[in-house]
């Protein structure tokens, strides 16, 4: 005869772990889309005007996404099969990118195709 029945839920993270996932969640918050921490990307002596500073930044790229070019190139064509005084609404629309193949060992140079396609 059943008398009493508990159910203990055991948590996902421990302290540990939602202390470093907190941790790494700020740390994030604190990168710009470039990379480079804000605080130094936005401070005064990174400025190229400032001549005294031995702070400079750098661009690199342009680096290709190829998985999102071709979504990207695939919302197009699907908003090209209809008239130009009626797009589609797309709201709430979503595309996803399958991967077909395998990566060579030797494309991995982010410029080797910069001379192929339109992009």
């Amino acid at each position: 005869m059943l008398i009493r029945s508990v159910t203990r839920r055991e948590p996902e993270f421990d302290d540990e772990q939602r202390t470093l996932l907190l941790a790494s969640a700020e740390f994030e918050a604190g990168i710009g889309s470039h990379g480079q921490l804000l605080s130094e990307a936005m401070s005064p002596e990174a400025s190229p005007t400032e001549y005294g500073s031995t702070l400079r930044f750098a661009a690199q790229g342009p680096f290709w996404d190829y998985a999102e070019k071709a979504r990207l190139d695939d919302i197009d064509r699907y908003k090209a099969e209809f008239p130009k005084d009626a797009p589609p609404n797309l709201n709430g629309a979503f595309w996803t990118v399958e991967k077909h193949g395998e990566l060579a060992a030797e494309s991995m140079n982010p410029h080797a195709d910069d001379a192929d396609e339109d992009r």
